[in-house]
């Protein structure tokens, strides 16, 4: 078999070698990673469809089947539509809404939050005990909000206490399941 890769194709897959390498490393696996990344594809398809001012200011995290969207939207209205819209896309199985209703975030705000979510991955990738893997952090006006699946009970109370003692963190939202035939190990 000869394969022939453009620099375009090489990137590409440099990205789904990353992608099966850290999903194999997570708790969920390559098939519900991949599973995951799919929902949230189409989900974030769904949303691109609504008119919504600045589509740029919702994140969009999936953990099996559950999403949690986090950022900003301009009404209560369009907070309400994207929620009834996500409920259409199949896989969607749980929908967690923490969007702020706000017209104007400043790039202050939002430029903190980024640097903190950094600082968050940094420690939980180094952290002892914790698979980093398992979660994705989203920062929203200092809250901090994790979702994902952890190994064990221990995993997830070490990622609780552990981000618990950050001060730099003004409020802690986890949303980390622990599967039931791992709970009962």
């Amino acid at each position: 078999m000869v394969v022939i890769l453009s620099l375009n194709s090489c990137s590409s897959a440099v990205s789904v070698g990353a992608f099966i390498g850290n999903a194999g490393t997570s708790s969920k696996g390559i098939k519900k990673s991949f599973s995951d990344t799919y929902l949230k594809t189409k989900v974030i398809a769904k949303i691109s469809l609504l008119d919504i001012k600045n589509i740029a200011n919702i994140s969009v995290n999936v953990s099996r089947g559950t999403i949690l969207y986090t950022g900003y939207v301009i009404s209560a209205e369009k907070r309400l539509l994207i929620v009834k819209k996500t409920w259409e896309v199949e896989g969607v199985k749980k929908i967690i809404n923490e969007l702020k209703i706000d017209d104007d975030v400043p790039l202050l705000q939002r430029t903190n939050d980024f640097i903190l979510r950094s600082k968050i991955n940094t420690r939980l990738l180094f952290k002892s005990g914790i698979n980093s893997n398992n979660f994705s952090v989203d920062v929203v006006d200092g809250e901090v909000y994790i979702i994902g699946l952890a190994d064990n009970i221990n995993e997830k109370t070490e990622v609780e206490r552990f981000l618990s003692g950050m001060t730099d963190i003004k409020k802690l939202i986890t949303i980390i399941e622990i599967p039931k035939h791992l709970e009962d190990e």
